[in-house]
């Protein structure tokens, strides 16, 4: 039989398990959500289109428009005048900004203004908004009203751009769109006019500056040529220059190897003082020489006879030994010799290279003195040739400059003249609009579906986020500290159709319910079972959460494995226990033991199905203070003695403290949450309360979960009521 000492509390281990299966955030299925309001939001989607046709009719009764547009086309630049096409070279970024340049353009005031006071504009439909008296033509209103309702744009990815205007006259979209190509055109030809003038008045300008240049320096040049009489000096200057050229050279050649072997050198100096290691080239013709190749030679026939030693003794040896000393030895006095020998070689490169230095010291100087007399000579004679080749290249300079002046005149008269110079063309013009441009009843009936839909969506789902009730299994494990140990369904959702559930375990084993209320009791009996736990309370948060009847269905589960089960009612408020077992109230019950006025043995009642049950005792008894008394330790105390299980039916947490004092009696509970009538800040403060009792809190059993439609949980009802043996 089992102890009658009361656990306390579940290993810490368990509990931080317990605590990490809980993630404390609320999780929400979409999906869910959607299909349980399905027919809300077709509903909803229905109403937005007809509310969309509606829409429709009233736009097109009262505000019709009608679209249209001007494209144009900016033209490639013209390379040259005599090009027979023009080749567009320009990157999309600056084609963009010529676009944006344009579009700004025709925006500005001026163009508008001067489309507006076109007499067809003035004669449509859309002008005689802005007509005083019938007649007088508000030009400034108007003008402020075009440019809201005008729009101009670059087309991406193309060399066009695009003016665009909207009115409730169809008639009315050519007049004002071509008034406005009108005055851009023209405005164009106008900029473009002045721009020819000014470039062509600059350029004849510089033409006559540089006619009168010439005349001037042809004179100058006659008149030096006679003053100084150069006829012969050209052959003297160049043969000076060539003997300079030469000198030069050879003045850069000495140089070159001047600085080659002074740095040289420095190199040989530092490897000889030791501030740099000499190179492998070095060791390579030190380690040719025959003292170091007689030594290598020594060291590898002490090598060899090392070999033969160690294959002959062991490695501590005396002939071992003896050989690896004069092996080493002999490397020693390699590396000293190797050493000596480039020291030597260092040196003696050294002084080579001093030798070559101070002869090509003298040369260079030599060099220098024989070109500082022929820079002299050359002055001499190119003095007067300099200014003379002087006046020649400023000659030549200004004739070249007036034949390119005359040339780019001639490209700017023929430019002008021809018919593709314009950078703007007329792409396509503004037509007469063969349709509504607004409304579009293609567009409204599914605007207004979607705008209703996503209305009811986002109300479904705010509602969602707002209800803080428990209604589904997932909700339990966004609650900090909760631990989900089974799920009884609603009655309506087993598809086996329960007729009642007081009892169902026993009377219709076969349902899907009584399948839960046995999955739920292993559960919970292999926690009580990991701790040694024999008595477990059941409380609820609120009233009507389904208490009594999952107490007597666990209890009717736990029995048919063979194990001895007592349930006891310690609702004192609201005692059922007897009447959901089909029996009516006794007389005596746990009251009475409380009192002191019946022993434990003759409240226990028998139901026939090997579950006990103790009632709440007669009314005048049900006293609540009684549950914290020492009476009430006795009984549980006696009750684990006789049975296996003790399953005490508690009230509610949130109406009664009897809850909690019953808490600190048990070994363990269990919270009994109803789907839909608890909140989760409830649940979580009630699991908190409990986790501080001397009982262990074992976990949540969610009862009565509704419309899981297309979830985990009626995929399982499903499945266990065609698994079930058919009657």
């Amino acid at each position: 039989m089992a102890t009658t000492t009361k656990r306390t509390s579940s290993t810490p281990q368990r509990q931080q398990g317990a605590a990490r299966a809980s993630t404390g955030t609320r999780v929400i299925d979409p999906i869910r959500i959607l299909r349980q309001h399905v027919w809300l939001l077709m509903g909803a989607g229905v109403a937005g289109a007809f509310v969309g046709l509606g829409a429709f009719v009233v736009c097109l009764l009262f505000f019709p428009r009608y679209n249209g547009s001007v494209v144009f086309e900016l033209s490639p630049d013209l390379q040259t005048a005599d090009a027979v096409v023009s080749t567009d070279r320009r990157t999309a970024d600056t084609v963009t900004r010529l676009a944006r340049t344009e579009t700004g353009r025709v925006m500005t005031q001026k163009v508008l203004t001067a489309a507006l006071e076109d007499r067809d504009v003035r004669r449509t439909v859309w002008a005689d908004q802005f007509k005083v008296d019938g007649t007088n033509f508000d030009l400034n209103e108007a003008l402020v009203e075009l440019e809201d309702e005008l729009s101009a744009y670059h087309v991406r990815d193309t060399n066009t751009f695009v003016i665009s205007w909207s009115g409730s006259s169809a008639s009315d979209i050519p007049v004002i769109l071509g008034a406005v190509q009108a005055s851009y055109m023209s405005s164009l030809t106008d900029i473009t006019d002045a721009r020819y003038n000014s470039n062509l008045k600059t350029f004849t300008d510089q033409k006559d500056d540089l006619d009168s240049l010439i005349t001037f320096l042809e004179t100058e040049k006659q008149n030096f040529v006679r003053e100084n009489n150069i006829t012969s000096l050209n052959e003297a200057v160049n043969e000076r220059r060539e003997r300079i050229a030469e000198l030069v050279r050879q003045i850069s050649e000495a140089s070159s190897n001047v600085e080659m072997l002074a740095s040289r050198m420095e190199q040989l100096q530092a490897k000889i003082t030791g501030r740099m290691d000499p190179s492998n080239d070095d060791i390579r013709t030190a380690e040719q020489d025959p003292i170091v190749m007689n030594i290598l030679g020594r060291i590898r026939s002490l090598r060899i006879e090392l070999n033969t030693a160690r294959n002959r003794f062991h490695p501590g040896h005396l002939a071992v030994k003896q050989v690896e000393r004069i092996l080493k030895a002999s490397e020693d006095e390699k590396e000293s010799a190797v050493q000596e020998i480039v020291h030597r070689d260092l040196n003696a490169k050294f002084k080579e290279t001093s030798e070559s230095r101070e002869s090509y010291d003298r040369l260079l100087q030599t060099l220098e003195s024989d070109y500082t007399e022929a820079q002299t000579s050359l002055r001499e004679y190119s003095s007067a040739l300099g200014e003379l080749q002087s006046i020649d290249r400023r000659l030549e300079a200004a004739n070249a400059d007036r034949d390119d002046i005359n040339r780019t005149i001639a490209d700017i008269n023929k430019v002008r003249v021809r018919s593709d110079a314009s950078k703007v063309v007329v792409f396509q013009e503004a037509t007469l609009p063969k349709e509504l441009a607004f409304p579009k009843i293609k567009l409204m009936i599914p605007a207004g579906f979607a705008l209703f839909l996503a209305l009811a969506l986002g109300i479904v789902f705010l509602r969602e986020l707002l209800d803080n009730r428990v209604k589904y299994p997932s909700d339990i494990n966004s609650i900090a500290g909760a631990r989900l140990l089974g799920v009884i369904p609603d009655s309506d959702d087993d598809p086996t159709g329960v007729e009642s559930v007081e009892l169902v375990v026993r009377n219709e084993p076969d349902s899907v319910m009584a399948e839960s209320f046995r999955q739920t009791a292993a559960h919970v009996y292999k926690e009580m079972h990991a701790s040694d736990h024999q008595s477990l309370l059941l409380i609820s948060g609120m009233p009507d959460a389904g208490t009594t009847t999952i107490s007597n269905n666990l209890a009717g589960s736990l029995a048919a494995t063979g194990r001895k089960v007592v349930v006891v009612d310690a609702n004192f408020r609201r005692p059922r226990l007897e009447e959901a077992f089909g029996m009516e109230q006794a007389a005596r019950g746990l009251g009475d033991a409380l009192a002191g006025e019946a022993p434990v043995d003759s409240v226990v009642v028998t139901t026939g199905d090997s579950v006990d049950i103790i009632g709440a005792g007669s009314e005048i008894n049900r006293v609540f203070e009684r549950l914290n008394t020492s009476a009430m330790d006795d009984i549980l105390a006696t009750l684990r003695r006789r049975y296996d299980i003790v399953l005490i039916d508690g009230p509610p947490g949130v109406v009664s403290g009897d809850a909690l004092v019953l808490a600190s009696k048990c070994d363990a509970t269990a919270l009994i949450v109803r789907a839909g009538s608890e909140e989760r800040g409830l649940i979580g403060r009630l699991i908190g309360q409990l986790k501080q009792m001397e009982a262990s809190f074992i976990g949540v059993i969610f009862n009565r979960p509704r419309h899981t439609a297309g979830g985990y949980f009626k995929k399982n009802f499903q499945t266990m009521a065609s698994y079930s043996p058919k009657a």
